[in-house]
């Protein structure tokens, strides 16, 4: 039907219900929280972190986990090096003015780490002491410092890869690639040890799944020849982590999950999705929603809405599903009920 010629169904006579209406009017408030944003900012690696096509997801168990706490946002770029994502940064993380970012997770250097003119593609390839310095101006960008002191950062290591899995998908996507390899499993430890050194540097938290990974492969140190290199045997354990030799399976995802929940406890526990208010009370939280002492829906009535939608002061208990209504969290929702 034509938008000019649209009426209200036969079921409704009236104007949308005022939240509805925000969002149509693309107003640029989120309504239903204070706006905080779990950011996931990197290349393919994670971005393929909420398929369903592995038996883990890592992007979708985080979401799981916060939900109705913090949003996750997906604001991942496959196939992008640093210099590359550096350009795109200011575009992909939200605006302090509409939207508060509590995490900001950065994962890049796959792409970087591999060979430089090696064949098959563009160049991708970014020198050592570039990729340290474009991750730095990452942490340090103006569209971060924007949102204040509280953002907490972390820098994830490029996972290890295994030769052998990478050249025979290297092989099938470009058939006169031949032996030559586009990425090594030393070459990729050197790109993890930068971020680790950066992270040092800048007293930023480091998420290592490079090492991690290697540990459970039984390689608990950081010296070549690594676990997946061709001087190595084939080793089992690094394989079931990576699908095709780069990308994480569903048990690399998982190992990188578990790592992270220790990492956001060790460094800042009151983060923990635990111990982080809920977003709206529970369904079945009954002070919230009697009349004369939470919220109640507006009805329409004589040409506008009504109803006693207040909201009820006093801090919940922390992370509980029985919490009552946190002051301020109707505080949008209010400014759309018309009396």
């Amino acid at each position: 039907m034509d938008s000019d010629t649209d009426t209200p169904s036969s079921e409704s006579d009236h104007p949308l219900h005022p939240v509805v209406a925000a969002f149509q009017e693309q107003q640029p408030t989120y309504i239903l929280s204070d706006g905080n944003r779990f950011v996931l900012f990197g290349d393919s690696i994670l971005q393929q972190s909420f398929s369903q096509n592995v038996s883990f997801a890592f992007g979708a168990a985080l979401t799981d986990i916060y939900s109705r706490r913090l949003d996750v946002l997906n604001r991942c770029l496959s196939g992008y090096n640093t210099r590359q994502a550096l350009r795109a940064q200011p575009l992909c993380l939200p605006l302090p003015d509409k939207a508060s970012m509590r995490f900001l997770l950065i994962m890049f250097g796959a792409n970087d780490s591999r060979i430089q003119n090696s064949p098959g593609g563009p160049e991708q390839h970014v020198r050592i002491e570039d990729f340290t310095s474009n991750l730095r101006h990452m942490v340090q960008h103006p569209c971060v410092k924007a949102h204040g002191d509280n953002v907490h950062i972390i820098l994830v290591t490029t996972p290890p890869i295994d030769e052998r899995k990478c050249l025979r998908a290297d092989q099938e996507k470009y058939p006169t690639l031949g032996q030559t390899l586009r990425r090594t499993a030393a070459n990729t430890a050197l790109y993890a040890q930068a971020i680790r050194d950066l992270g040092e540097e800048l007293q930023i938290p480091v998420l290592d799944i490079h090492r991690s990974m290697l540990a459970h492969a039984g390689h608990d140190h950081l010296t070549a020849p690594f676990p997946g290199s061709m001087d190595r045997p084939t080793n089992p354990t690094l394989q079931s982590f990576l699908t095709d030799g780069l990308h994480l399976s569903g048990e690399g995802y998982r190992l990188m999950y578990g790592e992270l929940m220790t990492l956001i406890e060790q460094n800042w526990p009151e983060s923990m999705p635990d111990r982080l208010p809920l977003m709206l009370p529970a369904w079945d939280f009954q002070p919230t929603w009697k009349v004369d002492g939470g919220i109640q829906e507006p009805e329409w009535e004589d040409g506008g809405w009504s109803g006693p939608l207040r909201e009820r002061g006093g801090n919940p208990p922390v992370g509980s599903e029985r919490e009552v209504l946190v002051a301020g969290q109707f505080t949008e929702v209010l400014k759309w009920v018309k009396k």
